[in-house]
């Protein structure tokens, strides 16, 4: 059948947005008991420390020009502000996942119950809401994150920055996005070709 690939992909992402969203819930309770009742043991929030001191880990012949560290710093006691800021650095990007995925399974689900399977219009919108979604949700979940890492940085940290980088990982997402939207355009124009090809005939 050739629809079975797709049925496997289906659900096995469904599997991971249903793990997705249990995950995010799990991390909303902790949050809130974070700003309600205090940090819980083995947890805090995750914050960047640069220029870290480095005298002594050198071997002979080598120097370390800057060591970057990520700590956990857990507030003393029940702290709100502190708890959303820590959802915001990370709530945002969350969101944004969840919905790509639930963009992608309906998308394989329309696939696989129309004629054509990927090659529709439908899909063709669905890829290109997708592109949209990684692009503006990514850089969005960014700034934010790193607005509220900095703020954070400042309320819990003896030296902070105002500008903390972004990660890596938003320059693939962006680039994930372009590409679902390439992979659109080229499904929407393979179309119109191939209506002009039938109405011909």
């Amino acid at each position: 059948m050739p629809t079975r690939w797709i049925t496997r992909l289906e659900i096995l992402l469904t599997f991971g947005l249903v793990l997705g969203c249990l995950g995010a819930l799990a991390g909303l309770a902790t949050n809130a008991g974070m700003a309600f009742f205090g940090t819980p043991d083995g947890t805090g929030i995750p914050l960047r420390v640069f220029d870290v001191p480095a005298e002594g880990l050198a071997a002979g012949g080598a120097t370390i020009d800057a060591v970057r560290a990520d700590v956990r710093v857990s507030p003393d006691g029940a702290g709100p502000l502190h708890g959303l800021l820590y959802l915001l650095m990370w709530a945002p990007g969350t969101a944004t996942w969840l919905l790509a995925v639930f963009t992608l399974v309906r998308a394989l689900r329309r696939a696989r119950s129309g004629d054509r399977a990927l090659f529709s219009t439908a899909t063709a919108q669905d890829l290109r809401r997708l592109g949209w979604i990684l692009i503006a949700g990514s850089l969005v979940s960014a700034v934010i994150g790193m607005v509220a890492e900095a703020i954070l940085s400042s309320m819990l940290l003896a030296e902070s920055y105002l500008f903390y980088p972004p990660s890596g990982d938003v320059l693939g997402v962006v680039v994930t996005g372009f590409a679902a939207l390439g992979v659109s355009e080229i499904i929407r124009r393979g179309l119109a070709l191939l209506e002009e090809v039938e109405a011909t005939v």
